[in-house]
């Protein structure tokens, strides 16, 4: 009887052993936002989170800015000095009054 009761023992607990636990560093694990990484013709590397009313940006690295958006559309989103504009799906960044640089990746 006790072998039986230690097999059955063993046996609920190899199963318990084999679930796999969520891991943390899965694509969007407890963040619906995820970032776009995007490299522009001028050079600057962008991390890109769209949040809807808003784009959280990082510029090479640096800590994130927001960026509201503008209008209803979705499309076009700054803070008066810097802009993302998204248009057929393609990014470009402008800073101040130069020319919006085009940029892949996401």
């Amino acid at each position: 009887m006790w072998k039986d009761l230690s097999i059955a023992t063993l046996g609920v607990l190899t199963l318990i052993g084999l679930g796999h636990p969520a891991s943390a560093a899965a694509v969007g694990a407890g963040n619906p936002y995820p970032v776009s990484d995007y490299t522009c013709e001028d050079g600057t590397k962008l991390a890109v989170r769209l949040l809807g009313d808003r784009a959280s940006v990082s510029v090479n690295g640096a800590p994130e800015i927001e960026l509201p958006a503008m209008g209803t559309d979705g499309t076009t989103f700054s803070n008066g000095r810097q802009t993302i504009t998204i248009v057929q799906g393609q990014l470009s960044w402008g800073v101040g009054r130069a020319v919006p640089s085009k940029c892949t990746g996401g």
